[in-house]
């Protein structure tokens, strides 16, 4: 059936309804598509559209240097979308910003995940008995899908951001331990030189971890010359001190010592209908979600004249598991915005920043997250578990900081830190307590045992930067057990024996002759 309307002349958001009756009974089914009526003339400047993906993987890595889950490879080359595009979603992204020459992305390929990509690049990776070599096929796709990226942020067509390096929750730990600020702010550290060395770029943006934000964080990031972050609208912007006004324009907030940071805020709703909102059943219900998506994104000008950006924020791969119908929302919603120029033009979040002024200053952002609060990564026992054991790994990391003075003794406890607050493994969907344990376990005994512990990662390249440095000054800043001396005693008691076995056998022989 096709009806042809007229549009309303009054600019404005109006919806279409419409009832069905198609079956024998009463029961009449309702559905209501928004229309956006818009007066070009009037518009005023483009409404810009920003796009924050997500990409993140923590390193799915145990201390013997094997692989317990290799989503970070498997998203780049599986073929999750056919039969409308190859590879997996990572792949996708470079792809559609290909087929879609007009369209930009902010980006934030998580530094776990490019550290993953560049050591498999090196390496090769282990996952359980089977081990997938640098020059096979599928290494060869991770590493063609990096220098995509960087061609595509050397055009201006990508902005890519850094973050923290292991994927961890930074406001929380920040707030909840003493070791914590300085914990996450040198995971910054690690995280910006990695993006930079691994893409050729210098961020000046930076993605948090489950957007869970703190005061805390303002410092150091500006410290490391981090511009700009961005948060959630409905959970941080809502609940925030100064000149709050609505989301679609730049703040800036001030922190400790006068540090600022530039905030873009996300726009909710606009977010979650990408992240939970899609899951079509057919490729027409697909295209109608993309037409909706962009209906809703230019309504936010009708509603908020003064709109300037709309930031729509997400997970780059987990929203769009499990359906390939959704790779084809995600290209026809890139297509549709495309049609809509130059009323509504992509633009990365830096240059947002830069196109727009910002005229409005905050001194307070509530420490939340995208969830409102961190019952995301408490609500199990297992949760409990892994934060105690996170607790006393953060406990003997400070020690080993305060009386080892060897920079690859200190480098390796560190990586065995970050490994353990990766956020992936905390969460209630997808707790792996054995991961935790097992890096608590390995910072606690470089704790106890010093170089003889802290070799076993340094000599896997599992740092940082994937160097392999050598400790030069032993150092055990943690008092050994029993247990620690079992391996000497053991020897030393083996010694003895076969000493005194000989000693007897040599009595035996004398007495024989």
């Amino acid at each position: 059936v096709s009806v042809a309307l007229r549009a309303p002349a009054r600019p404005g958001l109006y919806h279409v309804e419409v009832l069905l009756n198609a079956s024998p009974s009463a029961t009449l089914a309702r559905a209501s598509e928004p229309l956006p009526v818009i007066d070009p003339s009037s518009w005023g400047e483009p409404l810009l559209l920003v796009f924050v993906w997500h990409c993140h993987q923590g390193i799915s890595m145990m201390p013997d240097g094997s692989f317990h889950g290799a989503w970070a490879f498997a998203y780049v080359y599986s073929s999750m979308f056919e039969p409308y595009f190859p590879g997996g979603p990572y792949a996708l992204h470079a792809l559609l910003l290909e087929k879609h020459p007009r369209v930009k992305f902010t980006e934030n390929l998580s530094p776990s995940l490019l550290w993953q990509w560049a050591y498999a690049a090196r390496f090769g990776y282990r996952a359980g008995s089977a081990y997938v070599a640098p020059n096979s096929t599928q290494i060869q796709a991770v590493e063609e899908l990096m220098r995509r990226f960087a061609r595509l942020a050397s055009e201006g067509r990508v902005e890519l951001l850094t973050s923290f390096f292991n994927h961890p929750i930074p406001g929380y730990v920040a707030e909840k331990f003493d070791w914590g600020l300085e914990a996450v702010a040198e995971q910054l550290a690690w995280g910006k030189a990695l993006t930079s060395s691994v893409l050729n770029v210098t961020p000046k943006g930076a993605w948090i971890p489950e957007m869970f934000f703190s005061m805390k964080l303002v410092k150091p990031m500006s410290e490391l010359g981090i511009e700009y972050t961005i948060l959630d609208a409905r959970y941080h912007l809502s609940a925030a001190k100064g000149e709050v006004g609505t989301p679609y324009e730049p703040y800036l907030l001030t922190g400790e010592g006068g540090a600022e940071l530039k905030l873009l805020f996300r726009d909710t709703d606009l977010s979650d209908f990408v992240s939970f909102g899609v899951n079509p059943s057919t490729e027409e219900e697909a295209v109608a979600l993309a037409r909706r998506f962009v209906a809703f994104a230019l309504a936010r000008r009708l509603e908020n004249p003064g709109a300037r950006v709309v930031v729509v924020a997400a997970d780059g791969e987990n929203w769009l598991l499990g359906n390939r119908l959704k790779a084809l929302f995600f290209d026809r919603v890139l297509g549709y915005v495309e049609e809509c120029e130059p009323l509504l033009l992509t633009a990365t979040a830096y240059e947002a920043l830069s196109s727009i002024p910002v005229k409005r200053r905050l001194t307070w952002v509530p420490t939340t997250s995208w969830a409102g609060g961190d019952w995301v990564w408490t609500s199990r026992a297992e949760n409990a578990q892994q934060w105690d054991m996170i607790s006393k790994a953060g406990e003997c990391y400070a020690r080993i900081k305060r009386e080892c003075r060897d920079p690859a003794l200190r480098l390796a406890a560190g990586f065995a830190l970050a490994l353990a607050l990766n956020s992936d493994v905390i969460h209630r969907e997808y707790t792996m307590l054995q991961h935790t344990e097992a890096w608590y376990r390995q910072l606690e005994a470089i704790c106890r045992l010093g170089a003889r512990e802290a070799e076993k990662l340094l000599s896997n390249h599992l740092t940082p930067d994937l160097s392999s440095p050598r400790v030069l000054e032993d150092c055990a800043a943690c008092q050994p057990t029993l247990w620690d001396y079992a391996p000497q005693l053991a020897l030393a008691a083996a010694v003895a024996i076969v000493g005194a076995l000989t000693l007897s056998i040599k009595r035996k022989r004398g007495r024989g002759a």
